[in-house]
């Protein structure tokens, strides 16, 4: 007598992928079905039910696989994938309805740690771009989100492209390279291109496919939009920039990056920003402010009058990301030179006040601030007398 048996679920998901391996559409969709229904949160296999649906003509079917995938990693916190298949179910059913609205709640409500089956098992990604905004600006970004599909070793852009767009990684991963170097490898949840996004300037490095990956894109006129309609996703980008920019910022000063990192966090917080027109002075010689500011936007020229003619000195120019008025947090004398606005900008500006507590808790840096006064001082006259020959 033959031998009777029953498929099981490792043969079911082994004739799945086989079937779907060798383009077997419709009978990869018949042994995921199987999968699914025994399985039916696997976002792995709900993703080949629906899009093997979609191939089918199956639209209905196919939108509500998409619909429910994109639930589940809303709720569990993978908000870059949800919106990414958000996208997907609008191309398959166009008159989806509102989608954005569900997923900005769910994330909302979203888990601490738990994972998704078919998912990898990691912390969930903090997107500090909405950490501080409700479901209904929530909602508004995701609407304006662009989904980007790359190719394994397309290139996304170049060292010296303009820098108007903001990326998330839905899936798969990008490489970060700079000069030929290879400076990073981002995955999912990654977000990338934020410091040519706020300063305005091009791009630093190039990015490319690492695998096929799937990107969401923020364009910076779409910002500017729901920035002059929803004061909260203006203040949710100033956070971003400080938790992302100017975090990185600090950690590279040869001062700050003393600081523990929770510190330097807490001082980044502090910052503000300061819009300037060209020909505004942030910082006058012979004042005895004592703000500390970062350059986000714009260039700005370092200048001190010449002994004896009295003639302004261009001492250096200062773009995005480089800091000023340190040396005054511990200084008790005037300001040794201007800085001016060479065209429209922003700052980023610390009054002393709030500074202070951080160089109380901080005795070194309160002593390396001090050495940097010292060369500054030395550096400045130089340079002076240097031009005044």
């Amino acid at each position: 007598m033959g031998l009777l048996f029953r498929r099981g679920r490792k043969d079911d998901k082994s004739a799945a992928e086989e079937h779907y391996t060798r383009g077997q559409w419709a009978q990869a969709l018949e042994a995921y079905l199987r999968v699914a229904s025994r399985e039916p949160d696997n976002a792995q296999v709900l993703r080949r039910v629906a899009d093997l649906q979609a191939k089918a003509g199956r639209r209905a079917e196919a939108a509500a696989a998409y619909r429910k995938l994109a639930e589940l990693y809303a709720r569990g916190g993978f908000l870059p994938q949800a919106i990414a298949v958000q996208k997907v179910l609008l191309r398959v059913d166009p008159a989806a309805g509102e989608v954005a609205g569900v997923l900005a709640g769910l994330y909302s409500r979203r888990g601490t740690g738990s994972a998704l089956p078919g998912v990898a098992r990691r912390p969930l990604p903090e997107i500090s771009l909405f950490a501080d905004l409700g479901p209904g600006e929530v909602a508004q970004i995701i609407e304006k989100l662009v989904p980007r599909s790359l190719g394994m070793g397309e290139t996304l852009f170049r060292e010296g492209d303009p820098g108007d767009s903001l990326f998330f990684v839905a899936s798969g991963a990008v490489q970060v390279c700079r000069g030929g170097v290879t400076l990073a490898e981002l995955g999912e949840g990654a977000v990338f291109g934020e410091g040519a996004f706020f300063s305005r300037e091009r791009r630093s490095a190039e990015v490319t496919a690492v695998g096929p990956a799937e990107l969401l894109e923020m364009r910076r006129e779409d910002a500017d939009a729901l920035v002059a309609r929803y004061p909260g996703v203006a203040d949710a980008l100033a956070a971003f920039y400080r938790r992302r920019v100017l975090d990185r910022v600090l950690a590279a000063s040869p001062v700050f990056r003393l600081l523990r990192e929770e510190e330097r966090r807490r001082l980044a917080d502090l910052f503000r920003d300061v819009g300037v027109s060209p020909g505004d002075v942030v910082v006058r010689e012979g004042d005895t402010d004592r703000s500390l500011y970062l350059v986000k936007r714009g260039r700005f020229l370092v200048t001190a009058l010449a002994p004896g003619t009295g003639k302004p000195l261009l001492l250096a120019e200062l773009g995005p990301g480089s800091l000023f008025g340190e040396v005054a947090l511990v200084s008790g004398a005037p300001r040794t030179a201007s800085v001016t606005a060479a065209t429209e900008g922003v700052v980023l500006a610390v009054p002393e006040a709030e500074a202070a507590p951080v160089l109380e808790r901080n005795p070194a840096l309160r002593e390396a601030l001090e050495r940097l006064r010292d060369e500054r001082a030395a550096a400045t006259i130089a340079q002076i007398l240097q031009g005044d020959t």
